[in-house]
């Protein structure tokens, strides 16, 4: 079964969306980290942002 050029082009550049939107949105969360009034809270927004971080790598 082949694929047809539109539709490897159209994944591609939806993969590269969601790794843009995952790369902003992990770099943002970790303007957040390091303000929070509990550390438990600031933890786990580091975590999160790193995993947003890292799916970004994954799609890019």
């Amino acid at each position: 079964m082949s694929v047809s050029p539109e539709l490897k082009s159209a994944v591609v550049d939806y993969c590269q969306r969601l790794g843009d939107d995952n790369l902003i949105l992990g770099s943002r969360l970790s303007e957040l980290c390091g303000h929070g009034p509990e550390l438990e809270e600031d933890i786990a927004l580091t975590n999160i942002a790193l995993d947003c971080i890292g799916v970004a790598q994954l799609f890019l």
